[in-house]
C-alpha cells in the first residue's frame, strides 16, 4: 500500500519551501502564481503547483500542524490566474503575454485536472465559467487549428528528425478533447471533439502495423484512424532524437491521468485510450529497476532522476488498475524511498534544492518547473491510489526479476537489452550520447550513469557552432548491427568522432576526424559483457584533448552516502565524494571490483586501469543540469591536448565487465585472462571464460579494406599482433563463438 500520510507530509514541507517563489499578482486579491509567471513552461509550473496545493488543501489526512486553508487559498489563486491569463481571459502573464493554443498547452491542463475536480466545491460561478471558456477554447483549437511546427492536425513518424514524432502530444491532445466533450456534452462541438479525440489517441502509441489493422475501435477499423507510427515495431521511442525510455513513461502517464479523472468523475471512458497501452506497459516494466527507477538504456538529456521519472508514479497506478500489475505498489514504494533520501539530503523541504543548487540560482524558471513536477506527481499518486480497484500486493525483487527476464531488441533503432536476475545488459547506438552500454545487477540502479558508458570517449579541440555543452553534434553514427542471442547479444558498429567542430577564430569542419569502431557481446552466462574498441584518425591532423577506453561511469553521490570502495590488485581504495580536485589516478592494476557488485578487467591495449576524478558534478547535458558526482574508470586514459597524425591509432583496447561478481571472482577471472587476445591490422579477438564455465571466442574485424603494407601500420606498443582468431571474419563484422561448440552468431 502507498503511505499517503507520508506523501502529504512531504507536500506540506514543500508548500513551506515553495513560498519563496510565490508571487501575488499586483492589482488583484484573487490571482497569484508560483514560479516566474512567464509563458510556456512557466504556465505549467504554476498549474502543477496548484495541483499539489489542491491535494494538500482538500485532503482530510493532511498533517495536523499544517494550515490547509492556506494551501487551498494558494491553489485557488493560482488556478484563477491561470484561467485569467489564457487567451480567452482578461489578464496577461508576468511577461506581458497570454498563453494557450499551442501544441503543448494541453499538457499542463491535463496535469492539473485531478486537482480541479478536488477544487470544484470551492469554485465560484465565475471560476466555472472561466474554466469552461479555457477548456472549450483549447478543444476547438486542437480540433480545427492544431499544428506543431509546420505540421498540422494529427500526424506521426517514428523518427524524431522528421519533426512528426508526436506520441505524447497526440495523447494529451486527445485526452483534453475527450474530457472537454464529456464535461460539456451539450456544447455544439462536443461530438466533433469526441471523434477527433479518437484519432489523436489511436495515433499516440501507434506502430507500423496499425496501417493495416482491421480491428474495430470506436466504430472504425484502426487503419481508418491511422495517420502515422510514433513508435517502432517493438515499442522503442526515438523522442528528442534518441532512445527515450523516459518518454515512454510520459506517454503512459497521460493515459493514466485521463483514466483516473474519468473514473473519479463517473464519465465515459474512450475505447481508443487503450490502444497499445498494455503492450507499452509490458515494455516499460522491463525497463525498470527493482526500486522503480527507469533504466535509461538510451541515456538522458535532462536532469538525472527527475521529470520523466516523476510521472512513472501515476503510470504505476494505471498499470495496477487497468492491467493488474502486481508489483506496482512495490515499484512506487521504491520511488518514494528515493524521494525521501533526497529530501533528507536537501534538508529544507525542497525536493532538489541541494543537488540542483546551481540551477536554482541561475535558472529559477526551470528549477521551479522540476520542483513542481515532483509535487504534482506525488499529488496524483495520493489521488489515484485510492481509485485502484485491483490489489497491488507484490512479492520481492527476485519475483519481479523473474517476470521481466529475457531479451528486448529494436533492430531499426540499433538497441538491445538482455535481463536476468544477475545482470541487466544493454547497448544503444542511438542513445543521447550516440553510444551507450550498460552492464550491472538489476538491483543496482544507482551504480553507473549513462553518458557514453562502456563505449569510450574521444574529445577534440573545438566546440559545436550550436552549443558549447551538447556533445551529440560531435559524434555521428555511421552504421551498426545488432544480433540478439539466447541469453545475451552481439552488436558492432562505427561512430565518426570529432564532427561539426569549430575552433575560434576561423576554423571549422563538419566531417569527422576519427573512426571509432566498437563491438560488444553480452555472454549467455548472465554476468559478462565484453567490449572491443578501436579509434583511428582519418585523413587529417587532429588536436585531441582526451582519449578514454572503456569509460565506466561510477556514480558516487548522496544515494550511496558519497562513498565508494574499489578493490584492485594493489589493495582497497576509498573514494569520498565530491573529489577534492580533478585528477587522473593510475590504479596499478588491470582489474578492479566495486564493492562486490561489479568487476572490471582489462584484456588488452593498456597496462593498468585509470580513474578520472572530477571535483564538480558531471552527469548531465550541460553544466547547470549536471547533478551527480561521477568517477570515471578507464582502460587507457589520456587527458590533455596533443596532436595526432593521419592514420594514427588513438585507442585499441579490449575489456570485460562482470555483473554481480565478487572480489575473488574478479581477481581470479583477471588472472585467467591475462593473455586473452590476439589480432593483426584491424582484427581483434579475445578468448574468455564465462562465469558459467564455458569458453567463448569474441572476434571483430574493424577493417574496411584489406590490410596495408606492414610499414604503413603503426600499432600501439601494447596491442596484440597475432591473427588466427579473426582471419575468417569479413571486414566490418563481429562474431561470438562458444568454443567446442557451434557458432552462436
Amino acid at each position: 500500500m502507498i503511505d499517503q500520510s507520508l506523501c502529504l507530509k512531504w507536500l506540506a514541507d514543500w508548500a513551506k519551501f515553495s513560498e519563496q517563489w510565490w508571487y501575488d499578482i499586483p492589482g488583484s486579491t484573487q490571482w497569484g502564481c508560483y514560479g516566474s509567471g512567464y509563458n510556456a513552461w512557466g504556465v505549467q509550473t504554476n498549474q502543477k503547483y496548484l495541483a499539489a496545493m489542491a491535494v494538500l488543501g482538500t485532503h482530510a489526512d493532511a498533517p495536523d500542524d499544517f494550515d490547509r486553508s492556506r494551501a487551498l487559498e494558494r491553489a485557488l489563486k493560482a488556478l484563477r490566474f491561470s484561467l485569467a491569463s489564457h487567451l480567452c481571459g482578461p489578464a496577461r502573464r508576468t511577461d506581458g503575454t497570454s498563453w494557450g493554443h499551442t501544441w503543448i498547452s494541453g499538457l499542463g491542463i491535463e496535469r492539473m485536472m485531478h486537482a480541479v475536480q478536488l477544487l470544484r466545491p470551492h469554485l465560484t460561478g465565475d471560476d466555472r465559467l472561466a474554466l469552461y471558456r479555457m477548456l472549450t477554447s483549447e478543444a476547438d483549437w486542437i480540433w480545427q487549428d492544431y499544428h506543431r511546427g509546420r505540421h498540422r492536425g494529427v500526424f506521426g513518424d517514428r523518427w524524431d528528425a522528421s519533426g512528426k514524432n508526436a506520441p505524447e502530444s497526440n495523447l494529451w491532445s486527445g485526452a483534453l478533447l475527450w474530457r472537454t466533450a464529456v464535461m460539456y456534452p451539450d456544447h455544439p462541438n462536443a461530438e466533433s471533439w469526441r471523434e477527433c479525440a479518437h484519432r489523436y489517441l489511436i495515433n499516440s502509441i501507434s506502430v507500423r502495423s496499425d496501417a493495416d489493422d482491421e480491428r474495430i475501435v470506436a466504430g472504425k477499423a484502426v487503419k481508418e484512424w491511422f495517420e502515422g507510427e510514433n513508435f517502432f515495431d517493438n515499442l522503442a521511442l526515438d523522442h528528442h532524437g534518441y532512445l527515450n525510455t523516459g518518454y515512454m513513461a510520459i506517454c503512459m502517464s497521460n493515459a493514466a491521468m485521463l483514466h483516473f479523472d474519468l473514473k473519479a468523475g463517473g464519465f465515459e471512458r474512450p475505447e481508443s485510450l487503450d490502444h497499445h497501452q498494455q503492450e507499452l506497459w509490458q515494455t516499460i516494466r522491463r525497463l525498470l529497476f527493482q526500486n522503480g527507477r527507469i533504466a535509461r538504456i538510451g541515456g538522458e538529456k535532462r536532469v538525472r532522476y527527475g521529470y520523466c521519472q516523476e510521472y512513472l508514479l501515476p503510470s504505476l497506478m494505471y498499470a495496477a488498475d487497468r492491467f493488474g500489475e502486481p508489483h506496482a505498489a512495490a515499484l512506487a514504494g521504491g520511488m518514494l524511498e528515493m524521494i525521501q533520501r533526497e529530501r533528507e539530503w536537501s534538508g529544507d523541504g525542497g525536493f532538489f534544492s541541494r543537488r540542483l543548487k546551481r540551477l536554482q540560482v541561475e535558472n529559477p524558471y526551470y528549477y521551479t518547473r522540476l520542483e513542481s513536477d515532483r509535487a504534482c506527481a506525488l499529488g496524483q499518486l495520493i489521488t489515484y491510489a485510492g481509485l485502484v480497484e485491483d490489489g497491488t500486493q507484490s512479492g520481492g525483487g527476485e519475483e519481479f526479476e523473474a517476470g521481466v527476464a529475457g531479451g528486448w531488441h529494436e533492430p531499426e533503432h540499433g538497441a538491445l537489452m538482455h535481463r536476468c536476475p544477475t545482470r541487466l545488459a544493454s547497448m544503444s547506438w542511438r542513445a543521447y550520447s550516440q553510444t551507450q552500454a550498460l552492464c550491472k545487477p538489476p538491483g543496482e540502479s544507482h551504480l553507473t550513469d549513462w553518458s557514453q558508458n562502456l563505449t569510450g570517449t574521444v574529445g577534440f579541440v573545438g566546440r559545436s557552432p550550436l552549443s558549447t555543452a551538447d556533445q551529440r553534434p560531435h559524434r555521428r553514427l555511421t552504421d551498426c548491427h545488432t544480433q540478439p542471442l539466447e541469453g545475451g547479444f552481439v552488436t558492432w558498429g562505427r561512430i565518426e568522432e570529432g564532427c561539426n567542430l569549430k575552433i575560434d577564430e576561423g576554423w571549422s569542419t563538419d566531417a569527422g576526424l576519427a573512426d571509432h569502431r566498437i563491438a560488444i557481446a553480452a555472454l549467455p552466462d548472465g554476468h559478462t559483457l565484453v567490449g572491443l574498441q578501436q579509434v583511428r584518425i582519418r585523413d587529417r591532423r587532429a588536436l585531441v584533448r582526451e582519449i578514454k577506453g572503456l569509460h565506466l561511469n561510477l556514480v558516487n553521490d548522496f544515494y550511496n552516502n558519497g562513498r565508494r570502495i574499489l578493490t584492485t590488485a594493489a589493495g582497497d581504495m576509498t573514494l569520498n565524494a565530491p573529489a577534492p580536485r580533478d585528477e587522473v589516478i593510475d590504479l596499478h592494476s588491470p582489474w578492479l571490483n566495486i564493492e562486490g557488485r561489479l568487476g572490471v578487467v582489462g584484456l588488452y591495449g593498456a597496462q593498468t586501469l585509470h580513474l578520472h576524478r572530477c571535483a564538480e558534478p558531471r552527469a548531465g547535458s550541460e553544466p547547470m543540469l549536471c547533478s551527480l558526482n561521477v568517477e570515471e574508470i578507464n582502460w587507457h586514459c589520456e587527458v590533455g591536448m596533443r596532436a595526432a597524425d593521419p592514420g594514427e591509432v588513438l585507442l585499441d583496447v579490449g575489456w570485460a565487465v562482470l555483473s554481480g561478481a565478487s572480489i575473488d571472482q574478479t581477481s581470479r577471472w583477471a588472472e585467467l585472462h591475462n593473455d586473452a587476445s590476439e589480432g593483426a591490422y584491424g582484427r581483434r579477438s579475445v578468448t574468455v571464460q564465462g562465469l558459467d564455465g564455458n569458453r567463448y571466442l569474441f572476434a571483430a574485424d574493424f577493417r574496411e579494406e584489406p590490410a596495408p603494407p606492414r610499414n604503413a601500420e603503426s600499432p600501439r606498443p601494447d596491442t596484440a599482433t597475432g591473427d588466427a582468431a579473426g582471419a575468417s571474419l569479413p571486414p566490418g563484422r563481429a562474431r561470438l563463438q562458444k568454443l567446442d561448440g557451434p557458432h552462436i552468431s
